[in-house]
């Protein structure tokens, strides 16, 4: 057991009681004892008692060298084998040993502290061999001797509430260093993910934007260099370029939409995709919305895959289906949340299977591990359907009551109030 430094309030503590014992002996011994009042006998027993005494104050220092903790030690118990002789070995005065083995135990190793214990008790027995005989020395060796282990068991335990203390201090600075790390973790990852978004946002509006504005210019050339020799021609590409132009507009909107605060930031998943709904059915299609199973917490990039595919599917069964009726389907299973649009519009649209908007949410999906599937039902009309896995045991949102529910509420505010609104940069048209 290495040595441990004692407290500053348990040093102080222990000055005090050595100080209180010493003079308790001291004034009991003499009150016990008239011939010790003697002056023949009270100056000697007086004179170590002081010194003694002054020695309790200079308690060895835990950072100091061994010879000076060692010394101090020995000098101490010096003191109280001469102190037992001159007092003729009164049975209050051996107690002064018990003084300087807690002392021991918290300035030296655990082995050192018992070599010295067992020299007290050398020193003990070696008084009242040279007063008296061996049969005497044992007795009083005796009962001492229960009161030396006693004080050891003390010392040893507080030095184990010292090292306990002391192990908790040292684990509370790595948990906050720990905790100071993660955080700066935390804002890496962070930036990582709106890096990585803003170059997803950026590539897709290469694609599709680029990709209109390409077409356009060379329906435009096209017509420049028909206008003169074929100018029906030269319409018909200017016709083409016009209505290409209006489709790049539409992704532009949609862009700048997907870049906007959604329902999500005040609203849950399920009143998000309500709110599409309604924007349907003002339309004329009557439109039913089903949530299946128990809502459980969903994390952000979830949400927001959910949110854009209803809100893409249903966008394209008003411009493109011309359906009358659409079912969406919101299902919290056990292992997955599943999305799905149904219409009784035209069936098979290449324009939306293929679109940006549809490549968009796959892109979006596959990154959580899910998948997109969009085609004919059976019975005719359109189908889009959006699987997305969960990981982990879930739990249902009823189930968080009180604290739990506040601290989930606490995260997702923080984390849409953080990230969310940089994160919804991705292109939906």
């Amino acid at each position: 057991m290495d040595k441990q430094p004692a407290p500053p309030a348990g040093e102080r503590f222990l000055l005090i009681a050595a100080y209180i014992t010493t003079a308790a002996i001291y004034a009991v011994t003499l009150l016990a004892i008239p011939e010790l009042r003697q002056p023949a006998t009270w100056f000697p027993l007086t004179a170590l008692f002081v010194a003694f005494a002054l020695t309790i104050h200079f308690m060895p220092d835990t950072d100091g060298p061994l010879w000076q903790r060692g010394g101090l030690l020995l000098l101490q118990t010096g003191l109280i084998f001469a102190i037992v002789l001159v007092g003729q070995g009164v049975g209050f005065l051996p107690i002064l040993y018990f003084i300087v083995v807690p002392t021991a135990y918290l300035s030296l190793t655990f082995r050192q502290a018992s070599v010295f214990t067992l020299l007290c008790v050398g020193a003990l027995f070696l008084n009242y061999l040279l007063m008296y005989d061996v049969e005497t020395a044992l007795a009083m060796l005796l009962p001492y001797g229960g009161g030396f282990v006693f004080f050891i068991a003390v010392s040893v335990s507080l030095i184990q509430q010292q090292q306990e203390r002391e192990r908790a201090e040292r684990l509370l600075i790595e948990l906050e260093t720990t905790h100071r790390q993660l955080q700066a973790y935390a804002v890496q990852v962070e930036a990582l993910a709106i890096a990585e978004e803003r170059n997803r946002l950026a590539r897709e509006i290469h694609d599709s934007l680029g990709h209109y504005l390409t077409t356009i210019t060379v329906q435009l050339e096209a017509a420049g260099k028909l206008v003169t020799t074929h100018p029906r021609r030269a319409a018909e590409a200017i016709a083409t370029a016009q209505g290409l132009a209006r489709e790049s507009l539409g992704e532009v909107r949609r862009s700048v939409a997907a870049l906007r605060a959604s329902s999500l930031d005040t609203a849950s998943l399920g009143e998000a995709i309500s709110e599409v709904v309604e924007n349907l059915r003002a339309n004329g299609i009557v439109t039913t919305f089903t949530i299946e199973g128990e809502a459980y917490p969903l994390p952000i990039q979830t949400m927001m895959a959910l949110y854009r595919a209803a809100q893409e599917g249903l966008t394209n069964v008003r411009k493109h289906a011309s359906a009358s009726a659409v079912r969406v389907t919101l299902a919290y299973e056990q292992e997955q949340m599943a999305l799905t649009i149904s219409d009784n519009g035209t069936g098979q649209r290449r324009h939306e299977t293929d679109g940006f908007g549809l490549l968009g949410l796959r892109e979006r999906v596959a990154l959580l591990g899910g998948s997109l599937e969009a085609g004919d039902r059976p019975e005719g009309g359109f189908r889009l359907r959006v699987q997305v896995p969960m990981e982990g045991e879930r739990i249902p949102a009823s189930s968080l009551q009180g604290g739990a529910a506040q601290l989930m509420a606490d995260f997702t505010s923080a984390a849409k109030a953080g990230i969310m609104s940089e994160r919804e940069g991705s292109i939906n048209g």
